[in-house]
């Protein structure tokens, strides 16, 4: 059973209510509940799917869009009298409120294993240090690179991967390091899961250490340490791409700005953290690209045909 999970919370409209928007979530396909909203007789037209989130801690997320709209909520549905754009801009905003750095518990070790996925929902500057130790017994940590946010709800994906063969990172060289897993959140392939700006792999005991600095100017450092039980694939995508001056597209390996003095001393100290749980070593390049690589409902079940997820939930 994955620890970490994501569906979805969406916008909807309907023409039949054209001063309404629909804002919910749901852990199947947004055009799944649509069809089944649209369903009643009393309904004269289809409900369309208007925007749509993958996010951790949907109900959360949920919970805090409504009460931010709440005084436009009619009755105690989960109609609003807002545009779609408004509610678009405000799901983004709990999104990142919800998983951003501060959802998560400090000094503890996030293990991400085989099937969790997890959804990182980060800020313009906020850096991330990949660290490995090159044998089980070193003692020695490595830091192995360094990755930057680049715009205000940016977001890093993890997925807990079965095997080495299925993960492949743009830096290692892999064959299909520059492929999105995911690109689009429907089955007909229309709804584009933002731009892809960055894809890595991690080895069983790699550490991800995500870093921020405290926006009241204290010089503080919040950090979070997520642990690669098995390998794992990273994903970077953005909805708001950004260029350097020379016009090339800024990338999640692309460290425009220094790390702070306090990311700095965060992260020497984790150089001095104990091993990790679980540990194999580094693979070199090449391998993935020997093999099919899985296509994206093998990374986000819920893109899975239907008759496929009742099969899989069945066994």
């Amino acid at each position: 059973m994955p620890t970490h999970e994501t569906s979805f919370v969406y916008v909807m409209h309907n023409a039949a209510m054209q001063d309404l928007v629909k804002i919910g979530f749901t852990t199947k396909l947004p055009e799944e509940r649509a069809h089944e909203l649209s369903k009643p007789t009393g309904v004269p037209l289809p409900f369309e799917v208007s925007f749509r989130a993958l996010t951790m801690r949907w109900r959360e997320v949920e919970r805090l869009v409504h009460q931010r709209l709440g005084d436009r909520r009619v009755s105690r549905k989960e109609f609003f009298a807002v545009s779609v754009d408004e509610a678009v801009e405000t799901v983004r905003e709990c999104v990142l409120a919800v998983n951003g750095i501060g959802a998560w518990e400090p000094g503890k070790r996030h293990l991400v294993k085989h099937g969790d996925r997890v959804s990182l929902s980060m800020e313009a500057g906020q850096i991330f240090v990949l660290l490995a130790m090159p044998a089980l017994f070193s003692g020695q940590w490595d830091i192995l690179d360094l990755w930057q946010a680049h715009s205000d709800g940016d977001q890093l994906e993890i997925y807990g991967a079965g095997a080495r063969v299925e993960v492949t990172g743009f830096s290692d060289g892999d064959a299909g390091g520059d492929d999105d897993p995911v690109p689009y959140l429907d089955q007909a392939q229309s709804a584009a899961n933002g731009a892809l700006n960055g894809r890595e792999r991690l080895a069983p005991g790699h550490r991800l250490l995500w870093l921020s600095d405290a926006d009241d100017g204290s010089g503080a450092c919040t950090s979070v340490i997520f642990e690669a039980w098995d390998h794992c694939q990273v994903v970077s995508r953005t909805w708001s791409p950004q260029r350097t001056s020379e016009g090339y597209p800024l990338i999640l390996n692309a460290l425009v700005r220094d790390p702070s003095e306090a990311m700095l001393d965060t992260a020497r100290a984790a150089l001095d953290l104990p091993g990790p749980r679980n540990w194999a070593p580094r693979p070199p390049a090449d391998q993935a690209g020997v093999f099919p690589q899985p296509g994206p409902g093998h990374w986000l079940p819920q893109l899975r045909a239907r008759s496929a997820r009742r099969r899989r939930t069945a066994t």
